[in-house]
């Protein structure tokens, strides 16, 4: 269910402000086994603070979305991501705007998560600073459920999301 709404009745993505708020972007597919990390971190994040922070679960991510997003302060995305670690690793990158223009423009039909980037990173498009928090998954094949790894990786992925929100040591208490 997308939105931070109250339970039951997610408002609309075009019938939410973000003016002044951080956007949580979890990503992933939950019948894809590890690809559903970031649904399942941002479920842990909605309901603790919707007044100053939005969480919003998606299977994909594109430019659409961001564009939507654009009056937010920041954006958060959580997701699965290849990074050569070990499996369950947490990672966390600055989107920085590039220091020349883009001059190649890559394929639309097959945007990597960093193509999208360097394209909304061109002056005007998005205006708010983009962090990206990944985990190194074990398994993406078809199926439902985390690995054994990556579901213990959670509560580490929602710490460094809670930190970058301003929450840094909310214990699991506060978190309900």
């Amino acid at each position: 269910m997308p939105g931070s709404g109250e339970e039951g009745q997610a408002p609309e993505l075009w019938e939410v402000s973000f003016e002044g708020k951080v956007v949580v972007v979890g990503v992933g597919n939950p019948f894809m086994r590890d690809d559903g990390i970031g649904i399942q971190v941002v479920r842990r994040l909605r309901g603790i603070d919707p007044n100053r922070f939005f969480v919003y679960e998606t299977q994909a991510m594109d430019i659409s979305l961001l564009w939507r997003f654009k009056s937010a302060t920041k954006i958060i995305v959580v997701d699965a991501m290849r990074s050569g670690g070990a499996v369950g690793t947490v990672s966390k990158f600055e989107i920085a705007p590039k220091e020349a223009p883009l001059t190649k423009m890559p394929s639309l039909h097959a945007l990597q998560l960093y193509d999208i980037f360097d394209i909304v990173h061109q002056p005007g498009l998005m205006p708010c600073p983009l962090t990206i928090v990944g985990v190194e998954p074990k398994d993406c094949s078809p199926g439902e459920g985390l690995t054994e790894e990556v579901a213990a990786a959670i509560p580490a992925t929602v710490d460094v999301v809670l930190a970058e929100l301003g929450y840094p040591g909310l214990d699991a208490a506060e978190r309900q």
